[in-house]
């Protein structure tokens, strides 16, 4: 799936997976339990939250969708 950042709105995608894991480690270890994650893009961010056991929340511009372990790709 590809999706396109609107630059004009100030979109900016995470894609860098090793950035994106330091995110998720930082909030954990600062002792993070919920997260909102507004305009989750392709996921990349989420992805981690989920293995350290957040609950995360996502919003984006269509629904807002509570997520668990199971919606973790393997």
């Amino acid at each position: 799936m590809s999706v396109k950042a609107k630059k004009h709105l100030g979109q900016h995608f995470l894609k860098d997976e090793r950035i994106a894991k330091n995110i998720a480690d930082a909030l954990t270890e600062k002792g993070y339990e919920n997260v909102l994650e507004i305009g989750p893009g392709m996921g990349v961010l989420t992805k981690y939250l989920l293995q350290k056991k957040a609950k995360v929340t996502v919003m984006d511009r269509s629904r807002i969708c509570r997520l668990s372990k199971r919606h973790v790709p393997n």
